[in-house]
């Protein structure tokens, strides 16, 4: 309503004064509310600048802000410094850290309500709070000095919460936040390194659709995919000069899959495992453990400026705020400039002028689902009866009540099924590595952070059970490292993948691949070592019958190394340019397999946007045509070849797993696969060129209905976007003030600028990519870059809040503030010790 629409309604209503107050105060409600909502988010800020006094304090610390938000704490001992950081962390991230302390423990209905109550039953089923608690409360640890920092750092963020100022988020919610504990960041901790949305859903998945699906090879969609020759693995697929070609690159072989040890799949099991599976894709998590990512290391004989380089960008949901808590701290005898869970003093990735290190997710298989036996609180094992152990915790609800929660478990692991609503079927347990070795995360990272050469790195990184993770390593000598960290689980019987039999033994983890035999490469001769979470070695682990993982689908690697092969020596911003490619690898190979089908398409806008894709660059830039076409394309295909033979409810639960991205592949590979005829056409078998025919004008339906009836208008842009939601973006009202975007942007699914969304919803809004990017040059030191994807405050009233967003979208580094030079002029706030 414009300002002469409302004069008129206004004079209209003069006349009859109750009506028109009525009217007035209607119009006039936003306008109130805005100044009362921003007002308190405006007290709510936090402040940059000035002096505190704490009793706390040992030394002065001095606070600089740069242009982007990035504090640099300079302090005159560990004490003061790990104080300052909680300080800072909470200033900005308060919100999140309360998140994820109720992530970590299970208790999100505390501050959420009951909608969140069965996320809090499987969070707390995971025993991540329990685990935390052993942790913490062991005699001794590793490093003693690692939890007196982790002490001095819950200081700060509890320092600033006896403030009392806390952002709007906790107004909204009628909450305030207690103080902070070692449980609070070490559960918290634990929790980023469960990836269970791969594990318990591709291995059940697994296990109903071999029941429910007959007349096809089940096993085509659940692949054990070598290439030959190795060419898309880790150890053995480093570029060289010249590059692969790509007649090489799709050359698969299909391995058979070993069935010992995996449980009878009665009817009821299907049926009790399709019901768990529902319920767990239905859970919601405010925060989302680590994904994916993409890295390369380039030694001194392929940079321009002579010096080792890293390149990484971890892949993890899209949120507000993001990820990582940017950070730089430096007092005598320690200096990292790093990025760091907000809960946590110590940064996950880091540098400094000595070394370098970034991580991807390794990938193996460490979680298995067993099919237990029980009775009478008792559970077969291995033919005899033992007692199930049992972990005694509580829920607790937002109106102050509590409930005993009771987390029973097998030697196995706890029984995750227990505590799924409806579920009526044989008890699941979990077995996930975590629960069986010590896993002392915070030791670990403390110990990297003070690591001064590889063989240091490598040696606290290999005390990782889990999660299985990719070390990326550059030094200023010139040293380039990878190494996988995290334990391979060695099963009696093999692993299958599938659902196994709990009761016998014969399907039991009998040991773990000693850290040691882990794979890995230092100062390879080619000069590049690249990973992104493909298969880690096509050779032989000791132990292992095969190397087994729920490796993500070969494009970003394919991509990344065909770029590094093509020329010998590469440049800082040549780098920086590679991690926003928007290239799909796969798509020259498919359109090749598909576009002479597609010549028998025959509406008008059909043939048009035949044209439009045959003039492809297979990019996936804003204002691209052929990327909506063929992404539409892709997605129409996979639904017209499967979803006949899975169902509706199966096929988006298959759409949650990386398997159908390896598939698919396996399918335009295959021509004659069972999967391409259409079981609800009696009497008709399509082929494959059919299928393909049949979905490229669904793809044209499509777009002339959600975007434009013109295919001059299929732009990328017009389709997918990327958001970065935030927890109370659904709140009526004020939602949209919390969330950022949707917008568009360059990106796609496994292109190297890995922005994915939801294909099998017909979903194209990024849910997860790059949660940060860096590129880190020995020879430039100075003019290393990085980027965050919104900016390094939480708070909704910081100037840092969302300040980065359009960098990020734009795919624009910026340089890296590390000398004292570059970010002394910058806001200050200094922190001394209180008489």
């Amino acid at each position: 309503m414009n300002t002469l629409a409302i004069a008129n309604v206004i004079a209209k209503f003069k006349k009859r004064p109750l009506l028109f107050g009525g009217v007035l105060f209607v119009l006039l409600l936003p306008v109130v509310f805005h100044f009362i909502f921003w007002g308190l988010v405006g007290i709510k800020s936090p402040k940059y600048s000035g002096t505190i006094k704490h009793p706390f304090l040992t030394s002065k610390v001095s606070i600089y802000r740069d242009s982007a938000g990035i504090p640099h704490i300079e302090g005159g001992d560990a004490k003061s410094s790990y104080f300052a950081l909680g300080y800072t962390m909470a200033q900005d991230r308060l919100f999140q850290m309360e998140l994820q302390r109720r992530v970590g423990k299970g208790e999100l209905t505390e501050l959420f309500g009951e909608a969140l109550l069965e996320s809090d039953k499987f969070l707390k089923t995971l025993l991540l709070k329990k685990t935390a608690e052993d942790y913490v409360n062991e005699k001794s640890h590793l490093y003693p000095e690692a939890w007196e920092q982790l002490d001095y750092f819950l200081a700060g963020a509890n320092a600033f919460v006896d403030e009392g100022v806390y952002p709007i988020e906790f107004t909204i919610l009628g909450v305030k936040p207690k103080p902070f504990t070692r449980v609070d960041a070490v559960a918290f901790l634990f929790y980023m390194g469960f990836s269970f949305a791969e594990g318990i859903k591709s291995d059940s998945l697994f296990t109903i659709l071999e029941s429910q699906v007959s007349g096809r090879i089940v096993s085509e969609l659940f692949p054990r995919y070598d290439l030959e020759d190795g060419n898309v693995t880790i150890i053995e697929s480093q570029p060289g000069i010249p590059s692969l070609s790509k007649a090489d690159i799709f050359k698969a072989v299909e391995r058979p899959v070993s069935s010992s040890g995996q449980s009878q799949s009665s009817e009821d099991l299907v049926r009790s495992l399709s019901h768990a599976l529902d319920a767990i894709s239905s859970l919601y998590f405010p925060v989302e453990p680590l994904e994916g990512s993409n890295s390369w290391l380039i030694g001194p004989s392929r940079s321009a400026s002579g010096g080792a380089i890293l390149a990484n960008d971890p892949h993890i949901a899209l949120s507000n705020p993001g990820t990582w808590y940017e950070a730089h701290i430096k007092f005598p005898g320690y200096e990292n400039y790093g990025y760091f869970l907000s809960l946590i003093p110590f940064p996950l990735i880091a540098h400094n002028k000595e070394k370098a290190w970034g991580l991807t997710m390794l990938e193996q298989d460490d979680v298995n689902l067993y099919a237990e036996t029980v009775e009478a609180g008792k559970v077969l094992s291995k033919g005899k009866w033992i007692d199930l152990e049992s972990y005694v915790d509580e829920l607790r609800f937002k109106d102050g009540k509590t409930e005993k929660f009771i987390v029973k478990s097998t030697p196995h692991g706890p029984l995750f099924t227990d505590h799924i609503k409806g579920y009526d079927g044989r008890p699941i347990s979990l077995y996930w590595t975590h629960h069986h070795m010590k896993n002392p995360l915070l030791d670990v990272l403390y110990k990297m952070g003070k690591s001064n050469t590889y063989s240091e790195l490598d040696a606290a990184s290999a005390l990782i059970a889990a999660p299985g993770l990719n070390f990326s390593y550059a030094d200023s000598k010139g040293n380039i490292a990878y190494y996988s960290v995290g334990k391979f689980p060695i099963l009696k019987s093999g692993n299958p993948r599938k659902i196994l039999e709990g009761s016998t033994g014969e399907n039991d983890v009998i040991g773990y691949v000693p850290s040691e035999q882990n794979p890995k490469l230092i100062n390879p001769k080619n000069g590049i070592i690249v990973t992104a979470n493909n298969k880690v070695t096509s050779g032989k682990i000791p132990g292992l019958i095969s190397v087994e993982g729920n490796w993500q689908p070969a494009d970003r690697f394919i991509r990344i190394t065909s770029v590094l092969g093509r020329q010998e020596k590469w440049t800082l911003e040549e780098l920086a340019g590679l991690q926003t490619d928007t290239f799909s690898s796969f798509a020259p190979y498919y359109l090749d397999v598909a576009l002479p089908h597609l010549e028998r398409v025959k509406s008008e806008n059909g043939k048009r946007a035949l044209a439009i894709l045959k003039k492809w660059d297979f990019h996936h830039f804003t204002e691209s045509e052929g990327a909506a076409i063929y992404d539409v394309f892709y997605y129409f295909t996979l639904k017209n070849a499967l979803k006949d033979e899975l169902g509706e409810k199966n096929f988006l639960l298959y759409g949650e797993i990386a398997e159908y991205w390896n598939a698919y592949r396996g399918l335009i590979k295959n021509p004659n696969s069972l999967f391409w005829d259409d079981i609800t056409t009696v009497g008709v078998t399509e082929t494959q060129g059919d299928i393909f025919v049949k979905s490229f004008e669904d793809s044209v339906t499509y777009l002339e209905t959600h975007v434009s009836k013109s295919p001059s208008l299929w732009k990328w842009k017009s389709l997918y976007k990327i958001k970065h939601p935030h927890p109370l973006g659904v709140v009526p009202l004020i939602g949209g003030l919390f969330n950022i975007g949707p917008m568009p942007a360059p990106g796609g699914a496994e292109v190297i600028n890995n922005l994915k969304y939801k294909l099998m919803k017909e979903d194209w809004t990024a849910t997860s990519g790059p949660s940060k990017r860096r590129v880190i040059d020995y020879g430039r030191f100075n003019e290393s870059v990085t980027q965050l994807p919104i900016g390094n405050s939480g708070n909704l009233g910081s100037p840092y809040y969302g300040n980065l967003v359009n960098d990020y979208n734009q795919g624009k580094h910026r340089k890296i503030n590390f000398s004292s030079e570059s970010y002394s002029n910058g806001m200050l706030m200094v922190m001394e010790p209180s008489m």
